[in-house]
């Protein structure tokens, strides 16, 4: 068992360095990502709005 465990930890470790080593560069992808993904929705939900609005369906 503690050879798995320290398998894990190793691994874990090795992960961590890495993304330690890109700086900031995930927590700026991250962030874009989740911008982007944001207007998407946003644009789909002003479009549904609209057609609610036409259909009088909107509450």
């Amino acid at each position: 068992m503690q050879s798995i465990f320290f398998a894990i930890g190793h691994f874990l470790e090795a992960t961590f360095v890495f993304l330690a080593a890109m700086g900031w560069l995930p927590s700026i992808a991250i962030s874009v990502v989740l911008g982007v993904g944001f207007l998407y929705w946003m644009n789909l939900q002003g479009k549904y709005s609209a057609k609610a609005k036409r259909d009088g369906t909107l509450i």
